[in-house]
């Protein structure tokens, strides 16, 4: 997305009004009002960020027009040293039409606008990272079996490293804020209610001017607790169901009563008017119950978005190898939940790269998924370390310790950004840059036999919809 003329400025004159109806701007102002709170605009990388995770490049006039916007400009101010050269106005309304149009619907790749500049996809995105995650702990009143963090499970790693103080995860936010330039943070763990201080930890998060997310169970999501949460300023909850039912549910968490309580929790959250949503990871237990997600979403929960992701087998998983999806198979699965999703009118999204190889997650509407490990995502563990992703427990530095930018650009981060962990068939392909090979530490626990069988080389499967 680029605002494509340089022009020179004039001096301010008061006598200049819109001066064409076609380019009328008069919307602009209220517009930024309505969005303010759920937009970002960050100079040192260009990029433009629709909270929490949507990231849009602008040039720099660009940038410094939605800046001074959301900085309390009137679009009146902005335009009026340029005098009444009805190109400016032409070239701004253009752009702020098309980033208003982004902001609502998306910009399919058939739009064509002289504000927008189609360019190709690279490793690397932007400099620093869009969205940022804080485990704050490991401690789990859930024992999930498929647990990427391992809470509950015999090998869980660093058991005995214990937690960051308030203090420390105070230090870590304003980091992530300051030097990783990061507007927005989930706070995740094991389960993040369990610490006691968690309204404190978000109300900093706010403060600094950060979007904050909880990850939850739901199980501690009281009515009192949820009130402390929106008070304190959280902007929106995800809940973790596992089920459309309580057999399946609390077969995967092994907890009983669990079903009933992340379903209280859900209406809790809407009730103090937060943004909610669910999320599903994927396993053999609840496949069978994917199709019927987006009814159950809809009817019983009442809710208009749900996600999903693919088990990965670390932690917890890893004991339980055998509940994992492979690859191969989602694509007929996200297709079906695509089609039931459409039926009930909610909003579905999938969280977890695929291979393009195997399935275009691009052209079924549902972005890019690509590793996200030391690139888009910043994610902190309990102990202050900065790990390639939550699933990946190799630290890449401490955070409390440790400048962000010696972290990031140190080789080890690198290497994870750089995609190196891909396997040679993938770095040799086509959409190498865009799906970067899907998910190392699926291919480490899975194996690669399914990427040999079923990879084709130069061809990427629905690269266009059938019908």
């Amino acid at each position: 997305m680029l605002f494509a003329r340089t022009v020179e400025k004039g001096h301010a004159r008061d006598d200049v009004v819109f001066p064409h109806q076609d380019y009328d701007l008069s919307w602009v102002d209220e517009w930024i009002a309505n969005v303010r709170d759920y937009i970002h605009v960050r100079a040192e990388d260009n990029v433009f960020i629709q909270r929490p995770n949507k990231a849009f490049h602008l040039n720099d006039q660009g940038i410094d027009i939605v800046k001074s916007l959301i900085d309390g400009k009137s679009i009146r101010d902005i335009l009026v040293p340029y005098g009444p050269d009805p190109r400016i106005w032409r070239d701004t309304w253009q752009f702020l039409t098309d980033l208003r149009k982004l902001l609502k619907d998306g910009l399919q790749d058939t739009y064509e606008s002289s504000a927008v500049e189609k360019i190709p996809c690279k490793l690397e995105f932007s400099r620093y990272p869009i969205l940022s995650e804080v485990a704050v702990t490991y401690r789990c009143n859930a024992r999930c079996l498929f647990c990427y963090a391992g809470c509950g499970c015999r090998s869980r790693p660093g058991d005995d490293q214990g937690e960051m103080s308030l203090s420390e995860i105070k230090t870590v936010l304003h980091r992530i804020y300051h030097q990783a330039k990061v507007p927005s943070v989930s706070f995740t763990g094991g389960e993040p209610t369990l610490r006691a201080d968690l309204p404190e930890v978000i109300r900093y998060a706010r403060s600094l001017g950060m979007r904050v997310n909880l990850i939850t169970n739901g199980i501690l999501s009281t009515a009192g607790l949820v009130k402390r949460l929106k008070t304190a300023g959280l902007h929106s909850a995800q809940v973790s169901i596992e089920g459309i039912t309580a057999p399946t549910h609390e077969r995967l968490t092994c907890v009983a009563g669990s079903f009933q309580k992340a379903i209280e929790a859900v209406q809790r959250y809407q009730d103090a008017g937060l943004t909610v949503h669910t999320n599903t990871t994927l396993t053999r237990l609840n496949l069978k119950e994917a199709e019927r997600f987006p009814e159950f979403v809809k009817e019983t929960l009442q809710l208009d978005t749900f996600s999903m992701n693919l088990m990965i087998p670390e932690g917890s998983g890893a004991e339980n190898k055998s509940l994992a999806v492979s690859y191969v198979e989602l694509g007929p699965v996200i297709e079906t939940l695509l089609a039931a999703a459409n039926r009930q009118q909610v909003d579905f999204k999938w969280y977890s790269p695929i291979p393009m190889c195997m399935f275009n997650l691009i052209v079924h509407g549902l972005g890019n998924k690509g590793c996200a490990a030391c690139d888009g995502l910043i994610s902190v563990n309990p102990r202050g370390e900065i790990l390639p992703c939550a699933s990946f427990d190799d630290p890449t530095g401490s955070l409390l310790h440790e400048g962000f930018e010696k972290i990031w650009r140190s080789g080890k981060a690198t290497a994870y950004r750089l995609k190196t962990m891909a396997h040679t068939i993938c770095k040799s392909c086509e959409h190498f840059h865009i799906c970067h090979g899907a998910c190392a530490l699926y291919w480490r626990n899975m194996g690669y036999e399914e990427l040999i069988k079923h990879h084709r080389p130069g061809k990427c499967p629905n690269d266009e919809k059938e019908g």
